[in-house]
């Protein structure tokens, strides 16, 4: 008896002294409307557009909150600057601050409310000389890209401010765009060679990394040809892109702990992963390992048709394989976050109602997974809460 008793005490405080692991909380499951724009023209009639999607079936918008040279303005905003982001802050340009006002009225249809907004993309003052260097095959020289430089210390520390002040309005998420990309033939500045040598011990030319380049009848100059060496590079670069999205999404969690976060991922990554890492510079496994509330991938039919010339109802089957594929890594279905196309990106026409009915089919398969309908458009109505609804037996 005292035997059983000192193993019994024994095991009270174990159970006192040694905290218990608690299982990770899953992500919510989402239907979301992603909008890259709103005609509504006053704050009444965004409330309207609000209503409509939640009639839809829809419980989430995720509002692009960035401006960029090109982009049409929202019609209720009062732009300021040509370029810039919706929110206040110093860290950019401000179009205009209508983020709260956006979220309140959101929260008010009984929508949550995810911000969208930009990394590498994103309109800083100067970033004509915050942008990173890439490798031309044509000339073989290194020369300036668009896009600003990760491995910059400026560019880390102004995004970091930049989405610390976005955590600061009553938000319920934010996705990152899919901006957050290295290309095949990105990632030469002086800091990019000196972070690679940091970490890797090596610098990698481009001699390495390209080991073919042709000149095509056009008399276009492509790289046909990668190196294994390439991948290990490639790999790395992985690795930069995620620690500068977690470091984002820490320090808008010094703001607002918790706040969930989505990554955008191209549909590469679960279709053809050697290739999403060679184009884009990301992983899927990897990615997993980031710890993101949702890993948003870009499952956009149309435009998966026409890029590996396939038929619609074949990119649609691809659309159903690629969310078996990513759900067997996730904890729960609903961290897949599939977006959907709802709109052909050449024609401007709207997908039809039946098309994205056959979609949701070929998603069953997967489970209960989070859904996003880009660009959201009112017309999506038409195809009722059958099609957003996407419920399994289990539900």
């Amino acid at each position: 008896m005292k035997s059983l008793w000192r193993r019994l005490t024994l095991m009270v405080l174990t159970m006192l002294l040694v905290p218990a692991a608690l299982p990770a909380q899953a992500a919510p499951r989402i239907r979301a409307a992603q909008v890259s724009y709103l005609p509504s023209r006053n704050y009444p009639e965004v409330a309207a557009e609000f209503a409509r999607m939640r009639r839809m079936g829809l419980d989430t918008v995720v509002l692009r909150v960035f401006q960029r040279p090109g982009d049409r303005f929202y019609p209720f905003s009062n732009p300021r600057v040509p370029a810039g982001v919706y929110f206040s802050t110093d860290a950019a340009p401000v179009v205009d601050d209508v983020l709260g006002s956006l979220t309140a009225l959101g929260h008010a249809a009984g929508l949550k409310v995810f911000a969208w907004m930009t990394t590498l993309s994103t309109p800083l003052p100067g970033a004509e000389s915050l942008g990173g260097r890439r490798y031309d095959p044509a000339s073989a020289r290194i020369v300036p890209c668009e896009a600003l430089d990760p491995f910059r210390i400026e560019v880390q520390q102004r995004l970091g401010t930049l989405f610390a002040d976005l955590a600061r309005y009553d938000i319920d998420g934010v996705l990152l765009q899919d901006d957050l990309v290295l290309r095949q033939t990105e990632g030469f500045s002086s800091a990019a060679l000196g972070a690679c040598l940091r970490d890797t011990g090596r610098i990698f030319s481009p001699d390495q990394l390209y080991a073919e380049v042709r000149r095509n009848a056009a008399g276009d100059v492509r790289i046909s040809r990668l190196s294994e060496s390439f991948y290990v590079w490639a790999r790395w670069k992985n690795r930069r892109l995620l620690q500068l999205a977690a470091d984002v999404r820490a320090a808008a969690r010094r703001v607002r702990p918790d706040l969930p976060f989505a990554l955008n991922l191209p549909y590469e990554v679960l279709t053809a992963p050697r290739h999403g890492l060679a184009w884009f510079s990301q992983d899927f496994s990897l990615a997993l390992k980031a710890d993101f509330d949702y890993l948003a991938i870009m499952a956009y039919h149309r435009q998966m048709s026409s890029e590996l010339s396939v038929s619609i109802e074949e990119a649609i089957a691809k659309v159903g394989d690629l969310a078996v594929s990513g759900v067997r890594g996730t904890r729960d279905p609903a961290g897949l976050w599939l977006k959907l196309q709802a709109r052909d990106f050449v024609s401007s026409e709207d997908v039809a109602g039946s098309e994205l009915r056959s979609i949701m089919q070929s998603l069953k398969r997967a489970g209960p997974v989070s859904l996003a309908f880009f660009p959201y458009h009112a017309s999506l109505g038409m195809i009722q809460g059958r099609v957003v609804s996407n419920r399994t037996e289990e539900e």
